[in-house]
């Protein structure tokens, strides 16, 4: 008889009698799986009892030795799979952040208790296995936190003041944005742009990414939205600017874009008219804006998105860029705690534009804010007929009214939540949907292993509500972990700067 097969301890059996001497069994060794057959009759005692006992502990001791060894060949296998007893992973640099909730920004799924590890600027692991942070590593618990991709701020002029003190950078990363497109692409800036993101990668300077990809998409008003799209415009700014595209929704379009084309406000402008154009030719322009109110045919704005999503034109809302040159001295801007960022200067041109807005009749005013009212309208109209959007706010110093880098972004996200987008929707525009524009899905606009850690720790469910995009506890820029203190500092520090200026 060869020697009975190998159990571990905690599964034998406590048989006696016939049926322990008789029984066969099976097993698996690593997975055990112990399942014995029902017993045969007793054959009788083949030898005596003292010879059968030393058999049984010559058999156990067979058995503590197969196990013994088939656990030594366990062992290095358990290590490659993470060290540990506990499936762990030993992570020795870069910077873990432990149960995080990662949002998937394709689809708004949440997946809960995710340990993320970014080394070397790029995402390394995602993974619900413990992570163990050692030698250089650090570990950050985020139990309860949510990790979206870093923001992009789709449209604004930033670079042409790259040298100025305090620069623009703190603020925006303290807004969880890192990168922008930059919208002015004269050789001189697209070289600055391009010292910028070397410095920024060589750690000389804490800056986002500069992405220059196409200058400002500005609609000629001589030019039917339409046959610039059908012409090959890759997107359009501002809803094309001024009355824009939404000319092309009018019933009587070629008639009044003639009478508006002849009757606007003509140039030389005043210096500060681009910083908020509907200050000075609001009066003027407001009857053109108002027949575009009272003949808008619905029908043909869904036949003109229908155009812009065929032809894969995009556009970049810039909301809040409409919205405060139609709300040009509104206390919420001229009170706005956050001037604090604004250089004197700036602010005596915002205030100064501000005033020059108040002179308008308020007939003008009442028809300039029920354009924007449709302008929002039309921009959810346009989603819902498969035009593509991206989120920019159009902040460019003292020539954007009333907006403050950074900040301006979380702006535009409260107005494109008030023109009637989900949350979700929201922060695809700032992630997923400008990767795609510039054909960078590979290393922008999601959570994803291989990607570039550019990301976003939020204190509350940003697809519960867009509010909760500005609930920042931390960033991650470039693989570096800025914590919510450092990031207060950064701000804190811009303030100051401007305050002894």
């Amino acid at each position: 008889m060869g020697s009975p097969p190998v159990f571990p301890t905690i599964l034998e059996q406590a048989a006696t009698g016939c049926n322990r001497r008789c029984a066969r069994h099976r097993y698996l060794a690593g997975i055990v799986a112990a399942k014995p057959p029902s017993p045969r009759p007793c054959q009788g005692l083949l030898r005596s009892d003292a010879d059968n006992d030393i058999k049984r502990r010559q058999a156990m001791t067979r058995r503590k030795h197969a196990i013994l060894g088939a656990l030594s060949a366990l062992l290095p296998i358990l290590a490659a799979c993470g060290g540990g007893g506990d499936g762990g992973i030993d992570v020795a640099g870069g910077t873990v952040l432990q149960n995080a909730t990662v949002v998937n920004t394709r689809d708004g799924a949440l997946a809960a208790g995710m340990n993320v590890h970014v080394e070397g600027g790029k995402i390394r692991r995602i993974t619900s296995q413990p992570l163990r942070a050692t030698g250089g590593a650090q570990a950050i618990d985020v139990s309860g936190k949510y990790v979206v991709p870093g923001y992009l701020d789709m449209h604004a002029h930033a670079v042409e003041s790259a040298d100025r003190d305090p620069p623009y950078w703190p603020l925006m990363i303290a807004s969880g944005i890192t990168g922008f497109r930059e919208e002015s692409d004269s050789p001189a800036n697209v070289e600055r742009g391009k010292v910028l993101n070397q410095d920024s990668a060589a750690g000389r300077v804490l800056a986002p990414e500069v992405i220059f990809h196409g200058g400002e998409a500005h609609l000629n008003p001589a030019i039917s939205a339409r046959d610039a799209s059908n012409a090959g415009a890759p997107s359009f700014d501002h809803l094309g600017a001024g009355w824009g595209l939404l000319m092309d929704c009018s019933s009587e379009e070629q008639t009044l874009r003639a009478a508006a084309l002849a009757g606007s406000l003509k140039p030389p402008f005043p210096p500060t008219f681009v910083t908020n154009p509907r200050a000075y030719d609001g009066a003027q322009n407001a009857p053109y804006y108002q027949r575009i109110l009272d003949t808008y045919d619905e029908a043909r704005c869904v036949e003109l998105s229908k155009v812009f999503a065929k032809n894969g034109t995009w556009q970049t809302l810039t909301l809040i860029r409409l919205r405060t040159q139609v709300y040009g001295n509104d206390p919420q801007y001229r009170d706005d705690p956050n001037l604090v960022y604004v250089d004197k200067s700036t602010r005596a041109i915002w205030q100064q534009v501000g005033d020059q807005f108040d002179k308008l009749p308020a007939s003008a005013v009442t028809t300039l804010r029920q354009f924007y009212e449709l302008q929002k309208r039309v921009s959810k109209l346009m989603k819902q007929n498969g035009v593509k959007i991206m989120a920019g706010s159009d902040f460019s110093g003292n020539m954007s009214i009333w907006l403050v880098p950074g900040i301006s972004l979380h702006q535009e996200f409260r107005e494109l939540a008030a023109a009637g987008f989900s949350p979700l929707e929201v922060l695809q525009m700032a992630t997923r949907d400008p990767a795609e524009f510039l054909g960078r899905q590979s290393s922008l606009g999601s959570v994803e292993e291989g990607k570039d850690a550019d990301l976003v720790v939020l204190d509350a469910n940003p697809l519960a509500d867009v509010a909760n995009l500005d609930r920042i506890r931390a960033v991650v820029l470039k693989g570096r972990y800025l914590s919510s203190s450092a990031l207060d500092k950064m701000k804190a520090d811009a303030a100051a700067a401007i305050a002894r200026q």
